[in-house]
């Protein structure tokens, strides 16, 4: 019998959240037929939008056809910042509002526009396809010279790191990047096997949502891509103990030797996406603030 791989331990105060999330997911996603389940089960613990605008207590109107944007702003005063948000989900579920609050609970604050995009989702598209929808609603949103920052949070993460590349080759102006536990690959790596099998997203589910999006896809996973200069300055994050770490901090070592401005944190403890899960902890208290004084320092180099 093989023992389990040492790994960090989740902090104390994030444990009751991510036990409760072992009861209440549904599993690993084994195969494909798993997806519609999936997105199904991700549907049903789906936070109803009313309540996402009530508690950012902004304007918020629809915007776009194919795309969907969710737009939100202190009208009638001009935003200092727009953000464009993409959401998590595997590249294979999830709506424009979830994981909303990773710039909506800062909006009012810091005089944010945030718009949500409602971006296609394999199997019924393609990693491509999701890129060039997201690179439209971009070339849309720095049209009025707006200073833009792209955020994505998991799989928005790493579409958002793929998008920001696009926008790049595109000469799309982007202010910078925020990549909140980016979903950038499949490697195997040996935060890949300490979790293999964990409760927020495992390894077996990361490899099936993207063999979905990569199926007839030229695009490389973010992570997997060796041309990073020239991107933005970029904010990344991650926590100890989750499946995604050893790829972020990797990714986070790539852009800094293309010579691009990135910070990065890991939070002792936290696993994947647990910031959204207990919002009070303390190690997810300190997330929000380091993202909150990362893109208020993205509002002063718009103006200066």
């Amino acid at each position: 019998m093989t023992a389990d791989p040492a790994r960090p331990a989740v902090a104390a105060e994030l444990r009751a959240g991510l036990a409760e999330l072992a009861r209440r997911e549904m599993p690993g996603i084994a195969d494909a037929s798993d997806i519609e389940r999936y997105r199904a089960a991700s549907a049903a613990r789906a936070e109803p939008p009313e309540t996402l605008r009530a508690r950012w207590r902004l304007h918020a109107a629809e915007r776009g056809e194919a795309v969907t944007v969710l737009t939100a702003s202190r009208a009638p005063r001009p935003a200092a910042l727009r953000v464009v948000f993409l959401h998590g989900g595997g590249l294979i579920a999830g709506t424009r509002y979830a994981g909303a609050d990773l710039a909506g609970r800062f909006a009012e604050e810091l005089e944010l526009e945030v718009w949500t995009i409602e971006y296609p989702l394999a199997p019924a598209a393609n990693f491509d396809a999701m890129i060039a929808a997201v690179l439209d609603v971009l070339r849309d949103a720095t049209a009025d010279g707006a200073p833009v920052v792209l955020a994505g949070q998991s799989a928005g993460g790493g579409l958002a790191a793929a998008a920001g590349l696009a926008c790049r080759d595109a000469g799309v102006k982007l202010a910078g990047l925020l990549l909140a536990c980016p979903m950038l690959d499949a490697r195997d790596t040996v935060s890949a096997a300490q979790f293999a099998d964990d409760a927020s997203w495992d390894r077996r589910s990361n490899a099936v949502a993207w063999e979905a999006a990569l199926s007839g896809s030229a695009a490389q996973p973010p992570g997997e891509r060796a041309d990073l200069a020239g991107l933005p300055p970029v904010f990344l994050d991650t926590g100890s103990a989750e499946v995604f770490r050893d790829s972020i901090v990797d990714f986070a070592g790539r852009l800094w030797a293309a010579g691009v401005n990135a910070e990065l944190h890991v939070w002792d403890g936290a696993y994947h996406s647990s910031d959204f899960v207990t919002e009070d902890a303390e190690v997810s208290r300190a997330a929000h603030a380091a993202r909150r004084s990362w893109l208020l320092g993205m509002s002063a180099s718009a103006v200066s």
